[in-house]
């Protein structure tokens, strides 16, 4: 089985954005939490009507200079302490936040990283086939292959599942990334990141 969401590109070139783009120093340092809102508002925003007020700009042609702007308005409502964000019950109150502001009733489903890895798959494919991005947070992993995912949100944005594997696609930095999910999920650290969704009933 396969799925993969209609991602946006800024400038026609970028799947989502990076946090590197910006000049100041604490957005590039810790501003990937308010990427992955960003990049879901503006997926929300092109997908259902309803939650169109989420991106102020066109979400049917986002521009890097939009985007900028739009993340640092972001980063007023999500941003990390110290440490970091690592709590997506921290992420969901301020990104709810960001929500009322802006005019939106909204609401989520959430999956602790602590889920069997089948609960986990179906949470990710149930996102994917409803037509939004599931945002990730990755803590420690003691697999080197997800070194440079660590202490990290991101989008996923799309799955292929053969028999019991499943990779996923992602947007970080700019690009579009992909990595064995079941193997992700199991980090083999005792704490754990997680996943949010958007809620069926907001999707319309």
């Amino acid at each position: 089985m396969e799925k993969e969401l209609e991602f946006f590109r800024i400038d026609g070139t970028y799947y989502g954005g990076d946090q590197n783009w910006h000049t100041h120093h604490m957005m590039k340092l810790g501003g990937c939490s308010a990427v992955c809102a960003c990049e879901q508002c503006i997926v929300l925003a092109r997908s259902f009507p309803s939650l169109a007020k989420l991106y102020p700009y066109d979400p049917f042609h986002v521009t890097k200079e939009d985007f900028l702007r739009f993340f640092e308005i972001m980063f007023r409502y999500i941003h990390p302490g110290i440490g970091g964000l690592t709590s997506i019950d921290k992420f969901e109150r301020m990104f709810l936040r960001y929500a009322q502001d802006a005019g939106v009733e909204l609401e989520f489903k959430k999956l602790d990283g602590h889920a069997e890895t089948g609960q986990a798959k179906e949470f990710v494919q149930h996102a994917i086939q409803s037509g939004v991005p599931v945002m990730y947070l990755m803590l420690k992993h003691a697999d080197i292959t997800f070194d440079e995912y660590e202490w990290h949100w991101f989008n996923l944005t799309g799955y292929i599942t053969c028999a019991a594997e499943m990779e996923v696609t992602f947007a970080t930095w700019g690009k579009k990334c992909t990595f064995d999910f079941v193997r992700a999920w199991d980090t083999g650290k005792f704490w754990r990141g997680g996943m949010l969704r958007v809620a069926d009933q907001y999707l319309k």
